[in-house]
């Protein structure tokens, strides 16, 4: 109090206001700020982050086909006012959008003791999908992406679990910085292998036909909803393979990711291989093997299930535009439309199903 008297008389009193509240910004900064995730449990909550990712992006472009990762730091502002800020590594990912995406994606390597005790410990290395590049319409390509993890997820557990942020990119080596943009985590396989009792295999090649037989009917059938003809599940392109620690449960089951090449999206970048002799990615093609009329209709009766909770999902979507709305509602209907229709059944899926000696 002796103190606080003696400023008084020296200084006027707004300055003296003033530099109180400075004393307890500062002191309030160093509370509330981390530096450590600790405990925070990135895929929980579909709640969207505000975060901020400062590194030398212009270095990241010019050498995205190197594979050192670079410097960066990751700051998380949380729903109560809290921050954290961590010091990251990252290199640029993804063979194809690194040639085409002006901002690549790119993955985050974090140190162990990052997350404390979070579930995330273990697997210090997320991918990050980004923006691309900064027209709208690439936006709403990467928030129809993520749309499509979140429709998975809602049909297997054996599936990669996403998180949107709002970021706020800093270029250290360039005067201008890309600004705000959004982007979304996706797990690590090693995370989802562990939550689900599983161990990762990585062999160069398996017949399908070895894999779990629900999730290899299911997976063909989803890529088939969403229009996507980029995976293969004989050189797992696209794809991941996860093995039960059950030794009953032998047989290994099918994940897929990577999305933005699918019918759904319709990316400007978006073309399909030659071999499939169709004209655009918007075009299905049923990639699956042949089942039974109750296996086929058993999936379908599963996809059934979720109908208006993927409609739904899209069409409460508040970031994507009116017009994609409209677009992406019209091709999921389309395919309940077919999949409700016997005949059409027979036409699309039943006609282009693989025949046991498929390769």
């Amino acid at each position: 109090m002796i103190l606080i008297d003696r400023l008084t008389r020296r200084v006027p009193l707004q300055l003296f206001f003033f530099f109180f509240i400075f004393l307890f910004s500062a002191t309030y900064g160093t509370v509330y700020s981390q530096k450590s995730f600790d405990g925070f449990e990135i895929f929980d909550d579909e709640t969207i982050l505000d975060a901020k990712i400062v590194s030398d992006f212009k270095f990241l472009r010019k050498q995205k086909y190197k594979t050192a990762y670079q410097p960066a730091t990751f700051t998380v502002y949380f729903t109560n006012g809290d921050s954290a800020t961590i010091e990251v590594r990252i290199k640029a990912r993804g063979n194809f959008r690194k040639k085409h995406c002006l901002f690549p994606p790119f993955k985050i390597k974090f140190n162990k003791d990052d997350f404390g005790s979070s579930s995330v410990t273990e697997f210090n290395s997320l991918k990050l999908v980004t923006h691309c590049r900064s027209q709208t319409a690439y936006s709403q390509r990467l928030f129809e992406e993520y749309l499509v993890y979140k429709m998975y997820e809602s049909l297997s557990d054996f599936s990669f679990r996403t998180r949107m942020f709002r970021i706020n990119y800093i270029d250290s080596g360039s005067k201008s910085d890309p600004g705000w943009f959004y982007g979304f985590l996706i797990e690590d396989i090693d995370q989802l292998a562990q939550r689900n009792d599983a161990v990762e295999i990585e062999p160069k090649s398996m017949h399908p036909e070895r894999t779990n037989r629900h999730y290899s009917t299911v997976v063909p059938l989803f890529q088939y909803m969403i229009g996507n003809t980029d995976w293969s599940a004989v050189y797992f392109h696209n794809m991941k393979l996860v093995k039960q620690n059950d030794p009953e449960l032998y047989a290994p089951i099918v994940i897929p990711y990577d999305f933005d090449y699918c019918g759904l999206l319709d990316a400007p970048y978006a073309v399909p291989p030659e071999v499939l002799n169709i004209p655009d990615v918007t075009t299905r093609l049923y990639r699956g093997f042949c089942r039974t009329d109750e296996e086929f209709q058993e999936v379908f009766n599963l996809f059934e299930e979720h109908k208006d909770e993927f409609l739904n999902l899209v069409s409460s979507w508040e970031l994507l535009e009116e017009r994609t709305k409209k677009d992406d509602l019209s091709y999921l209907t389309r395919f309940f439309e077919i999949i409700e229709n016997p005949k059409l059944v027979d036409k699309t899926i039943k006609l282009e199903c693989q025949t046991l000696n498929s390769n």
